[in-house]
C-alpha cells in the first residue's frame, strides 16, 4: 500500500531530464560572483554547519516528533550536510517566510517539499527536482464533493504561500471561501475533522498519508504534476552543484524511494 503513496514513480524521468550539470553561462557567473555570495560551499564549511529552513507541519516531509523536526526532507538535508562534511541546523518557520529567509541569508537552503514555480525561480536558485507529485483536494467521506464545481460556496483550507493557495485563489476565489493556515498539521486537518472546513488542498503524497491516517477523509480531486526541489540564494551556484549531486545519487540508487516509503510508514503508525 505504501508504494502507492510514493511520489517518486517518475524518478528515472527526473534523472533523464534534470541530471546535474552546470551550463557554461553559470560557470562564468560562478567565477565572477561566487566571492560576493554570502551562501557558498566555502562559507558553509568554514562555519561548520549547514543551516536549513523548513516548515514542520507537512508530514511526512517535515514534522515535530519528541521536540525535534524530522521527516523526509530533513533526511535529505542531512545527506547534503554529510557530503559537505558539516553538521546540520534546522530552523522551523512559517512556509510563507521561507523564500525571504533564504534570500536574506538567514538560512543556506530551504527544503520543505517546495514546488518549482516561475515566480519562485525569479527569487531563488532551485536544485534538480527530487520528486514529482501532484496536489489533491481532500474532503470528509460522504460529503458529495467530487469535482471542483462541487466546491462552490464551500470553505476550503490551504496553507499560506503554497502552490495550493495559488491554485485555490485562481480557481475558487470567486465562489468559494478560502481559509488560509500557517500550519497544515494539525490545525488545518483538525478544522476539516470538526467540519469547520469542507475540503483542504495539499500535496499528493501528504494528502494520501493524511487519508491513510484519518480514514474519515477521502481524496476527491487531483491536480496537475508539480516538481519539488531545494531552494538556495540565486548566487549559490557552487552549493547547487553539491546539492544536485546528492539528489541525483539518491534518485539513481533508489535511496530516495526507500527514504520516502520508510518515513510514510513511520508517520502513519506513529
Amino acid at each position: 500500500m505504501v508504494g502507492l503513496l510514493i511520489g517518486v514513480a517518475v524518478g528515472a524521468l527526473l534523472m533523464a531530464l534534470f541530471a546535474p550539470q552546470q551550463p557554461a553561462a553559470t560557470q562564468q557567473q560562478t567565477t565572477t560572483t561566487q566571492q560576493a555570495c554570502p551562501t557558498s560551499v566555502d562559507a558553509v564549511k568554514k562555519r561548520g554547519k549547514l543551516v536549513v529552513g523548513t516548515s514542520a507541519d507537512w508530514p511526512p516531509y517535515e514534522y515535530v516528533e519528541n521536540g525535534k523536526v524530522v521527516g523526509i526532507d530533513i533526511e535529505i538535508a542531512r545527506r547534503i550536510a554529510e557530503r559537505l562534511g558539516v553538521s546540520l541546523e534546522v530552523r522551523d518557520m512559517k512556509f510563507s517566510a521561507l523564500i525571504e529567509a533564504v534570500k536574506r541569508g538567514d538560512v543556506d537552503i530551504v527544503i520543505a517539499d517546495m514546488s518549482i514555480t516561475p515566480d519562485r525561480e525569479s527569487q531563488v536558485l532551485f536544485s534538480i527536482p527530487y520528486q514529482a507529485d501532484s496536489s489533491v483536494v481532500i474532503a470528509r467521506r460522504g460529503s458529495q464533493i467530487k469535482s471542483v464545481e462541487d466546491l462552490k460556496g464551500r470553505a476550503v483550507g490551504v496553507q499560506v504561500g503554497t502552490v495550493q493557495e495559488d491554485w485555490a485563489e485562481k480557481t475558487l476565489g470567486n465562489y468559494s471561501k478560502i481559509v488560509r493556515y500557517d500550519k497544515v498539521y494539525p490545525y488545518m486537518v483538525e478544522a476539516l475533522r470538526k467540519g469547520d472546513l469542507d475540503a483542504i488542498v495539499v500535496g499528493g503524497v501528504v494528502g494520501k498519508a493524511i487519508v491513510s491516517k484519518f480514514p474519515e477523509f477521502e481524496p476527491v480531486y487531483s491536480l496537475g504534476v508539480r516538481y519539488s526541489a531545494v531552494a538556495m540564494p540565486l548566487c549559490a551556484y557552487d552549493l547547487k552543484i553539491e546539492v544536485d549531486a546528492v539528489i541525483y545519487d539518491m534518485l539513481q540508487t533508489g535511496e530516495m524511494e526507500r527514504l520516502i516509503s520508510s518515513w510514510i510508514e513511520k508517520w502513519l503508525y506513529s
